[in-house]
Parts: structure tokens; sequence; C-alpha cells
């Protein structure tokens, strides 16, 4: 269901000092969805903006250690309690991004210095020394990595000397009196910039301050807390100024906001703006606001698992649509498992999501109920139709193939009566679209339009079965078709002149029609995505083991190509689902049902997060 909605208009004192507490006593009541009547502009958002990404990125900087044991060592009795200090958060944000800029400083130079030593064991034990006396006497050593093919074009030539190998390439030196010569026209490697001893000394020396620099940052993540308060303030701070500019002020004295309140919380509000002196004025949304107005969806607890796949598509229905998500979650469930319709497959995802929800300490999340509900639809269809990854062999067993029905099997089934009853799933989830609103319009004389629009869809129903399946239709087809097309002519526009609405619905009918007979064909889609699924697998397990087992070689083979193989059809039977699945509640079932999902989420202005 959805939750009516009140528009408000609320209005405050402008004074600086006041806003922010009104404001923030206002988000912490946490009912009232604001729509901003102006971009919120003003340098203080942008200051905070910037002072939560910099408190952001010390909290991830101490984030990194974590997973490291708690800090034993000596206590540096000079690093300060930042918890005892005013802004304290902000000093301890930028002693740990100096820390942090600092050990980067020290990477990077641990980095050069063990390139310095490298290059030494590479070519030698020379110094720089050396090279620098000789270039004062005019000659320059300069040196190259070449593979073979080049080396071959100057390998007569008297001023190289090819003096070791690195991985593939050859060691070159080039001596020559003139210092802007190249060799190839490459660029000679650059020497190192410390001697081999002082490079030695130098990365010690590099490596004692990176561990001290983990160990002043292993004490600082004990204060990681205050860092932690502080973003929350910010955070705080930065929803309260967006809310703040974000509405009209009226002769620099008073500034007034326009938003939607659930009517349930309506009491809640008048008593805090009561005791608090706000003006508002609480009254029902114009018909030209209906697109402003959020939609606030109360749904059953069992019917909520359905919202990450409605969050993922990005369905809100409008504040005037109905809540389907009852009907989503139902026939979304029964789409999966026959859609997949392995119970091999169920009892693996199943189990993935077990040990991901273990992992999570069996935290509740409703994703996990979600893929729970799935994965037992996906095992109950497999168990009916006798498909257990996909092998016949399987399903032959004494116990799961008396929980077969020999009808709906995949191997042997009959197919017409399961393409029938696909067609038949369409049918009954077309018919809940008309009968919702039906019940929508129970005060209208529209809704016996709806009740001529299910006539028509058991008549396409029909025909859909004579055309497709070759089942002879019966006499009340006809019967069927003329009746709902006369409710659909007399009720589906009452408000305009009776000829004008008439003759107009039945210039739409045959439109319609033709739209309701593709939407009952689209239901096909389960059967045929669901067989290729089973017959995927089938074909897996006779590439792995169709020609037997003979050495260990086709053994590892095998194991090979039934992982990937199922692996692979697992996946694809998984998108298959959010393809197919999600299309038929998305578009046939909700375009009987009058729903467009052109809605927006209500987002009330709540602060209560940022006080946990």
């Amino acid at each position: 269901m959805i939750a009516e909605m009140k528009k408000l208009m609320l209005f405050m004192p402008e004074s600086a000092d006041d806003i922010d507490a009104e404001l923030t006593a206002l988000g912490e009541l946490g009912v009232i969805h604001i729509a901003p009547l102006q971009a919120a502009k003003h340098e203080s958002i942008e200051r905070v903006d910037a002072r939560i990404k910099q408190l952001q990125q010390a909290i991830s900087v101490l984030d990194r250690y974590d997973e490291e044991e708690e800090y034993t060592g000596a206590k540096n009795n000079d690093i300060t309690d930042y918890s005892k200090l005013e802004r304290g958060a902000v000093f301890l944000m930028e002693t740990v991004l100096d820390a942090e800029h600092h050990r980067q400083e020290l990477k990077k130079t641990k980095l050069n210095l063990t390139s310095d030593i490298a290059w030494f064991q590479n070519w030698g034990n020379i110094t720089l020394k050396d090279i620098k006396d000789l270039n004062e006497k005019g000659i320059w050593i300069k040196t190259y990595l070449i593979n073979d093919r080049e080396l071959k074009k100057i390998s007569d030539r008297e001023d190289i000397q090819v003096v070791g190998k690195f991985s593939d390439l050859n060691q070159v030196i080039l001596l020559t009196k003139d210092a802007s010569e190249r060799l190839l026209d490459m660029e000679a490697l650059p020497f190192p910039q410390n001697e081999l001893e002082n490079a030695k000394e130098l990365l010690a020396a590099t490596i004692k301050d990176l561990e001290s620099n983990k160990e002043f940052l292993l004490q600082l993540r004990e204060q990681k807390a205050v860092l932690v308060d502080g973003l929350k303030e910010r955070l705080r701070r930065y929803d309260v100024r967006n809310v703040q500019f974000g509405g009209l002020a009226v002769d620099k004295h008073v500034r007034f906001w326009k938003g939607f309140i659930p009517l349930e919380h309506v009491d809640q509000f008048i008593e805090t703006a009561e005791a608090r002196d706000w003006g508002y004025v609480i009254e029902d949304p114009l018909p030209e606001e209906m697109e402003e107005v959020p939609t606030l969806v109360r749904t059953p607890k069992w019917a909520q698992r359905i919202q990450p796949v409605m969050d993922f598509m990005g369905l809100v229905p409008g504040y005037k649509e109905m809540d389907v998500s009852r009907v989503f979650m139902v026939f979304f469930t029964f789409f999966t498992g026959i859609l997949v319709g392995d119970a091999g497959y169920g009892l693996v995802f199943l189990l993935i999501t077990f040990l991901a929800h273990r992992k999570k300490k069996f935290a509740k999340q409703i994703e996990f109920g979600l893929i729970y509900t799935l994965s037992v639809s996906i095992m109950f269809w497999g168990v009916l139709t006798g498909t257990y990854f996909g092998s016949e062999a399987i399903a032959e067993l004494p116990v799961l193939r008396s929980l077969k029905i020999d009808a709906l099997a995949s191997f042997g089934g009959d197919n017409l009566i399961i393409q029938k009853i696909m067609f038949l799933i369409g049918a009954v989830h077309l018919t809940v679209g008309h009968l919702q609103v039906a019940w929508k319009f129970n005060n209208s004389v529209r809704a016996f339009a709806q009740f001529g629009w299910i006539a028509i869809i058991w008549g396409l129903y029909l025909v859909v079965n004579q055309m497709v399946l070759g089942i002879e239709a019966p006499t009340i087809m006809v019967w069927l078709f003329v009746g709902g097309a006369l409710l659909v002519a007399l009720f589906s526009k009452p408000g305009t002149s009776f000829f004008k609405g008439m003759l107009s619905s039945i210039g739409n009918l045959p439109l319609s029609i033709i739209n309701g007979f593709s939407d009952i064909i689209s239901y096909i889609r389960l059967y045929a995505v669901g067989l290729s699924t089973v017959l995927m697998a089938a074909s897996f397990n006779q590439m792995a083991i169709g020609d037997g087992i003979t050495t260990v070689a086709s053994g590892i083979g095998a194991v090979l190509v039934l992982i990937l193989g199922h692996g692979l059809n697992m996946i694809l039977a998984a998108m298959a689902v959010l393809v197919h699945g999600v299309r038929l509640n998305m578009l046939e079932y909700a375009g009987h049902a009058e729903v467009e999902f052109s809605g927006n989420e209500y987002k009330p202005f709540n602060l209560k997060d940022n006080k946990q």
C-alpha cells in the first residue's frame, strides 16, 4: 500500500544562529521529504564537503590497518589524546594525512634505492665517481638493453660492448666522445642516484622509517573513533546546509521550505513545530503537484524481499499508482524457479548464500532473504521436473523419481502441457493486474471495464492455445470477446460524453487486443529459457563424461568441463532471471495493472543515522 501524503509549507527565522539548531531538530524528527525550491549553493557547503572528503580519506588510511595485529610496542607518550581537544577530529585528520604523505614519500624513496641497488647488481660494482671522471675527460658511457634482432644491426661497431644478458635482452655499453650520441635512436638507461654502499645504508634507514611510520599509524588507529564522530558531525552539517540553502529567504528574516509528510506523522510533526514555534501550513497536494509527491510504499514484511530487485531496476510506483510489490514478489519467485529449474543449481545457490551469510555472521539483510527464497523456488521446480544438474540418471534415482511429475519432466515430459501451463500463468498474471485496477476503482463504474478486460484476456488465452498449440477453442471464446468488448466500450471513460467515450474506447480496442495477445505469448519465454538451461547442462555432461572416463587425464578434464560448464550455465540462468523474470513483471503485468513506475522515492530529511 502507498502511504497518503500531505503537502507542507514550513517557515523558520533566518537567523544563522537559530537555523542550524532548528533544522537539526527537523532532521532528527526525520519525517519530512524536502522538495528544494532552488539549488543549494553556498561557500559553507563547499567547505564542509571538502572536510568530509579529507576525513573519509584519513579514516580509509587507518582502515588499512584493521587487519593488522594490535600495537604492542612501547607507547609514544608524545601522541596527543585528540578526543580531549576542541576540533580534535581536524587535528587528528591532519596528523594522519601527514603521516600517510610521509609514508608515500618513503615508499617512493625505497623504490628508487632498490632500483639503484639492482642497477649495480646488473651492470657491475662501478662507482659514480669513476663515471664522472670519465665524463670530465670527454668519454661518455651509456647503457642499453637491446633485443637480439636490433643487436645484429650494430654488431660490427667497435664502440659497443655486450657485457651480459638481462631477461631476454642484451646489456650493451656504448663508449663515445659525443655526449649527445644515441644508440639506435634509443634513450640510454639512467645511472643510479647513489653509490652502492650509500644506497644500501639509505635503504636500511628508509625501511626503518617505514616501520616507525607504521607503528605511529597503528597507535593513531586507536583514536579512529574521533575521526568517525567528526565525520558524522560534518555529514550532519552538510545535510543541514543543503536543506537550509535549498529553501527560499523572505526579506532576509524568514526562510521557508516546501515538503511532503506522511499522514501518519502529521501529529508528531505538529507537536514538535508547536514546541519550537515553527510556522507551517499542511494541506492536500494539488492535482498539478502529483508528480512531485514522493512515494512511500508500506509493504508486508514477507514481500519486502523484492525491494533489492526494485531498487536495482529503479522501479518506484507513482503516488497515484498501486503498490505491486506483493504480486511482483510472488510471481518473480515463481518465474525464477521455472527459468532456472534445476534443483542441483538451486542447492548450489542456497549453499553459496548460506556461506556468504555465515561470513556476515548471519546479519539480517533483506538480500539474503530474497536469495534464500529464490533458491528454494528453483529447487522446488527442479524436483517437480526431475532436473538435477541436467542429469537424467540422477532424476531416475528411486526417491527422486517418486517426487517428479511425469507430465512436467524435463526428460520425457509433455511439452504441450508445459507450454499450456506457461500461457495459463500469463493469463492469471495479467488477470491479477486488472483485478487490482478494478479494486482501485471499486467506487466507480470503471471497475466494470476491468472485468471486460479480464474476459478479453481469457479469450486471448484460448486463441493462443488454438493458434500456437493446436488446442481447439470452446464456443465460449467468442462470448468472452463480445462481452468483454462491450464492458470496455461502455465503462472505460465514464467521465466523458457517453458516445465520444464509447467511440474512443472502441477505436483503441483492436490495438489493445493485439498487445494483449503478444503479452500472453511472451510467457512462453519461461518454457524456452528453462528448457535451454536444461539442454546446456545436459550438453556439458555429455562433453565431460559421454565417452566414459578411462584415464586420470580424462578424469581431470571431465571435472574441469563440469565445473566450468555448469558454472557458466548458472551465470547465464541468473542473467535470464534478471532479464525475463523482471521483464514479465515490469512490462507485461505492470502494463495491465496501469503502473508506469513514474514515482520518486520518499527520502525524508533524516539526521538520526548521523547520531548513531
